[in-house]
């Protein structure tokens, strides 16, 4: 069941809780428990997506494309291509 899920069941308990007819003892102690309940999936919920978000930059920092012009492409597309380095020149 989705998180979300969860806390509007929750939600919904903690509001009938006083016409379900719990004595007062019981009560508090399904509102403090399902108050907590809804604190911590909604933290989890939070570190969780944080998590994937840093892991879904992670991912595409390993998968970036750094040389536009990489070395097995065809001639003619580098710039060494276009203008040979000096000691290769040819003297006059």
């Amino acid at each position: 069941m989705p998180k979300s899920r969860i806390i509007i069941t929750l939600g919904a308990l903690i509001a009938l809780l006083p016409l379900l007819g719990f004595p007062h003892s019981w009560e508090s102690f399904f509102q403090i428990i399902s108050g907590l309940a809804i604190i911590l999936l909604s933290v989890w919920h939070t570190v969780d997506k944080r998590m994937k978000l840093q892991a879904k930059a992670q991912a595409r920092q390993v998968n970036r494309v750094t040389d536009f012009y990489p070395k097995t492409a065809p001639a003619g597309r580098r710039a060494t291509d276009i203008r040979p380095p000096e000691h290769q020149q040819p003297t006059l």
